[in-house]
């Protein structure tokens, strides 16, 4: 046998060896990701087009895991403002939150709540609180005693408007409407003379639809995607701003059961998904007044100088969520700071100085 026969035949040898050697199973790993609302509501809709999807093709790079999801939408396994507890028991391994519905257990998260008339831009508000949760330890410490790790902060509403059955051409036509939001906001339209009712957008259409309340605080998306321009046809834009209104969140049993790579394409596609979500909320809410008009209804633009009057009429929401936190140990004035901060860096419409 020659040497280069020999080196054929270990040559085929190795490479049989090779091929009979299995491949490493890909594990699978099951997630249930819970949100009240129904893929009809734009955080759902882009939990389905952007972050699962994102996850799964982070993973499908190296093909080690696969998530199979189990989706428990449209109140299935909780109601709106039912998600966090839902995450906190272990019945969802993770969700998206909506931070406006739990003001007393999610205080430091209210910051968008209590800096109207601040940005219009989801994607800055986005960035700018993923920032203030890595730099301040008591944005992750609000989940330690809720048994849960947050993964990213986002919002849906880019800029908040009065949807009314009855017309509103200036801030005056607001005193005496029954106004329905989410709760937090409510303080804003309250010195107009408006009476906040509590709602979600799960029950805003019917609150209007039956006459409990007159309007809704709501944004130009959800006019459009949910459309409430059907039963509030007068669409006053008070550019009242936007705010960071969700978080995606996992169990924290669930989360440490997860390997590092499954984390990794979780956060990174959370992160993508406050991208998107943004980006999305805008491009609907440019449709939303032309859909009004085109269904019969008005559009009213504020006038810029009442809108800074508005803005002032404000008791000071800022510095007594600034300073209630304080009293709790929570370095709020400086969180306050460097988000109004960033706010002025990014050249922001804004019509009131929160922080000072």
């Amino acid at each position: 046998m020659t040497l280069k026969t020999r080196a054929r035949i270990g040559a085929a040898f190795a490479l049989c060896s090779a091929l009979a050697v299995p491949a490493k199973a890909q594990q699978e790993i099951d997630v249930t990701i819970v949100s009240g609302f129904s893929p009809a509501v734009a955080v759902v809709r882009m939990l389905k087009e952007s972050f699962m999807p994102g996850v799964d093709e982070r993973l499908a790079e190296t093909g080690n895991y696969k998530i199979n999801w189990q989706e428990a939408f449209s109140g299935t396994l909780a109601k709106p403002a039912g998600e966090l507890e839902a995450i906190q028991t272990g019945l969802a391994d993770m969700g998206v939150i909506p931070t406006g519905f739990h003001a007393d257990k999610l205080p430091v998260y209210q910051i968008g709540y209590v800096t109207p008339f601040t940005t219009t831009d989801l994607v800055l508000i986005h960035k700018v609180v993923d920032g203030l949760v890595e730099e301040y330890p008591a944005f992750r410490d609000t989940w330690t005693s809720l048994n849960q790790v947050t993964l990213s902060a986002s919002g849906i509403p880019d800029n908040y408007i009065l949807c009314s059955s009855k017309p509103i051409n200036s801030v005056a036509d607001i005193e005496g409407l029954k106004v329905a939001g989410a709760g937090p906001n409510l303080r804003w339209i309250e010195p107009a003379g408006a009476t906040g009712v509590t709602g979600s957008l799960g029950n805003f259409y019917q609150l209007v639809e039956t006459g409990v309340v007159d309007a809704m605080l709501v944004w130009g998306e959800s006019v459009v995607s949910l459309k409430f321009y059907e039963v509030c046809n007068n669409y006053f834009d008070a550019s009242l701003g936007g705010v960071n209104s969700y978080v995606i969140n996992a169990n924290r049993q669930a989360w440490d059961r997860y390997p590092d790579e499954v984390k990794t394409a979780m956060i990174d596609a959370a992160k993508q998904f406050g991208i998107d979500i943004g980006e999305f909320a805008a491009r609907l809410g440019a449709q939303a007044k032309d859909t009004v008009l085109e269904n019969g209804g008005t559009v009213v633009d504020i006038d810029p100088q009442e809108r800074i009057d508005m803005a002032m009429s404000l008791p000071n929401l800022a510095q007594e969520w600034a300073q209630a936190l304080e009293a709790r140990g929570v370095p709020a004035q400086a969180i306050l700071d460097d988000y109004m901060q960033a706010m002025r860096d990014a050249d922001q419409p804004i019509a009131r100085q929160w922080d000072e």
